[in-house]
């Protein structure tokens, strides 16, 4: 069967068969869900996608304006676009340009071919090493816009594009975290984990339902119309593992580190943020990441001391793995920058920095004290 073709201007289509996200401008390709590919570090994923351009802002040669002044024939060639030049158009929420190809001549703009990389954090859905969420939706009634609308006045068209992407991202991240809490509390009683860390599961699943609600309501704030996910794709299978050394090391990039991430950039974001109703849903969210990645080292040492060496080995390894994600590289800086930080999204270099402190003062010493006490226990 063939891949489905991707959407004018959106996204490749994926290895399962589902389409990737739209590009700026763009639909999503085919497909029933969205799908990326899970690297280090949290989620990680590459994602590529068409970006169009109006060549008479580049400053090229121009056509000679056609029959009543209007249209006109671009006779220049579309100059090359610097992947962080001030001029280039932002890459999707939360992503960096890894290349852009050259120009094409299409519909009267200059379109480029892009491979952007990208990353997240907090526990994925994954299927094998995808994670997998649902696509958005437009929606009459819902459920799924439940939170404080954000002050618009003085954010422009492009800043509020920007904000609504953003948080529609979280959005589908966190409602995809609900299927991987629910997940993980079945594959802790595969393995006989103790009650109070089941049930501490169950209620970050519940956590998770409404971090979901808040990131749609504020990208449906942002947006102008109200926003959901589509159903969820699960292919009418969930593997669930019995394997304690694949669960503990899952745990560790899930929940060790990306959910240690996770409530870190949200306090980074809360400390940026100036708008009221995005400060309260920041402050929820940095507060129950914090909780389950508590939960997350404490199943994971529950392992250590229950499975012995060949948990260890998969627990060093998964670590070992999860510290190797690259930092996003630095765009340029925006003049709406100030704008987006006041609602939740202070920048690639913020969200970087604080990153790498995360993994220098609070991962990197847990993770050898956890592995040291399970050596000499």
């Amino acid at each position: 069967m063939d891949d489905p073709a991707p959407g004018d201007g959106g996204g490749g289509a994926s290895e399962d068969g589902a389409g990737g996200r739209g590009g700026m401008g763009g639909e999503g390709g085919g497909g029933a869900d969205g799908v990326t590919t899970v690297q280090a570090g949290g989620v990680s994923w590459d994602e590529e996608g068409t970006v169009c351009v109006d060549p008479g802002a580049q400053g090229g040669a121009g056509g000679q304006g056609g029959e009543g002044g209007s249209g006109g024939v671009f006779a220049g060639a579309c100059e090359p676009l610097d992947p962080v030049g001030a001029n280039v158009p932002l890459p999707p929420p939360g992503c960096w340009y890894s290349s852009i190809g050259d120009g094409v001549f299409r519909n009267g703009e200059c379109c480029y071919e892009f491979t952007a990389s990208c990353g997240g954090t907090g526990r994925p859905f994954l299927v094998g090493e995808r994670a997998r969420t649902a696509r958005e939706q437009r929606r009459d009634a819902g459920g799924w816009g439940d939170a404080p609308r954000p002050d618009l006045a003085g954010l422009g068209e492009e800043a509020r594009a920007a904000l609504a992407e953003a948080w529609l991202r979280d959005a589908l991240l966190e409602h995809a975290s609900v299927a991987s809490f629910s997940r993980f509390a079945l594959e802790m009683m595969a393995v006989g984990a103790p009650a109070e860390m089941l049930a501490a599961a169950h209620e970050a699943a519940r956590d998770e339902v409404r971090h979901a609600a808040l990131c749609f309501g504020l990208a449906s704030a942002y947006a102008g119309a109200a926003l959901e996910p589509a159903p969820f794709a699960f292919g009418g299978v969930v593997e669930v593992t019995s394997d304690l050394a694949e669960l503990a090391a899952r745990a560790v990039r899930e929940g060790c580190i990306g959910e240690t991430l996770a409530a870190v950039q949200a306090s980074e974001q809360l400390a940026h943020a100036t708008d009221a109703a995005v400060r309260s849903v920041l402050a929820a969210i940095a507060d129950d990441e914090a909780r389950h990645a508590e939960l997350a080292w404490r199943f994971v040492a529950w392992a250590l001391q229950t499975g012995g060496e060949a948990v260890r080995r998969a627990v060093a390894a998964a670590f070992e793995a999860g510290l190797a994600a690259p930092s996003p590289s630095v765009a340029a800086t925006d003049a709406s920058a100030d704008a987006l930080a006041a609602h939740g999204r202070p920048g690639d270099a913020v969200v970087a920095a604080s990153w790498r402190r995360a993994i220098a003062e609070v991962v990197t010493p847990a993770i050898r004290a956890l592995l040291s006490a399970q050596a000499t226990g």
